[in-house]
C-alpha cells in the first residue's frame, strides 16, 4: 500500500501532455476500423449509385400497359374436356358393383334372427296399447261382467295356516 501511495505522489508532479482518449477508446477502435474498411470494398464493388428510370417512364406507364392489354387479342383456348364414362366397360362394371353391393345389403338386412323378430312384434304391440282410446278401455272394463271367483277356504282357515307354517321374521320381510 505504501508503493501506491508514493506512485500517486508521483504521478502529481508529471505534466499533463493535454492529449486525453474517449472512454473505451481502444476497446471500439478495431470495430471501426473494420467498419471502414468493408464500407470503402463496398463503394468499390458497387460501381453505380443505385438505379436508374428512363426518362418520362412514369407518365408512360399507363399508357404501355393499356397498349399491351387492349391491343392484345388472343384466341381464348378451350379447356381440354376429360369424359367421366370413357367407354362403356366402365359403366357397366360401375352399374354391377352397385347392384351387387345392393343385393347383399338387402339380403343382410332381412336376415333376422328369431329374437329380433319377437323383439319387432312386442314393440308393435306396444305400440298399439298407446293408440288406445282411454275411454274405449273403461268401456269394455265396464261391458265385460268381471267377477272374482269365491274362495272355498274361510278366511279364519288361511290365518291359521299362515300363523302354524310361517314364521314372524318370513312375515315382516315379504311384507
Amino acid at each position: 500500500m505504501k508503493q501506491d501511495f508514493e506512485n500517486d505522489e508521483w504521478m502529481k508532479g508529471v505534466r499533463e501532455t493535454g492529449f486525453t482518449t474517449p472512454a473505451h477508446y481502444f476497446n471500439e477502435l478495431s470495430e471501426s476500423i473494420n467498419a471502414r474498411i468493408s464500407t470503402e470494398k463496398l463503394k468499390s464493388v458497387i460501381q453505380n449509385d443505385g438505379h436508374t428510370v428512363p426518362d418520362h417512364y412514369f407518365e408512360k406507364l399507363q399508357a404501355n400497359i393499356l397498349a399491351k392489354t387492349v391491343g392484345e387479342t388472343k384466341p381464348i383456348a378451350k379447356p381440354k374436356v376429360i369424359r367421366l364414362w370413357n367407354s362403356h366397360l366402365v359403366k357397366y362394371a360401375s352399374a354391377a358393383c352397385f347392384l351387387l353391393i345392393t343385393g347383399v345389403g338387402l339380403y343382410f338386412n332381412q336376415q333376422q334372427s328369431p329374437a329380433q323378430q319377437t323383439v319387432s312384434s312386442d314393440l308393435a304391440t306396444e305400440q298399439m296399447l298407446y293408440d288406445i282410446d282411454e275411454q274405449v278401455i273403461i268401456d269394455h272394463i265396464s261391458s265385460t261382467d268381471i267377477t272374482q271367483p269365491k274362495s272355498t277356504v274361510a278366511d279364519t282357515d288361511l290365518e291359521n295356516y299362515i300363523l302354524t307354517n310361517y314364521s314372524q321374521n318370513e312375515l315382516a320381510t315379504s311384507l
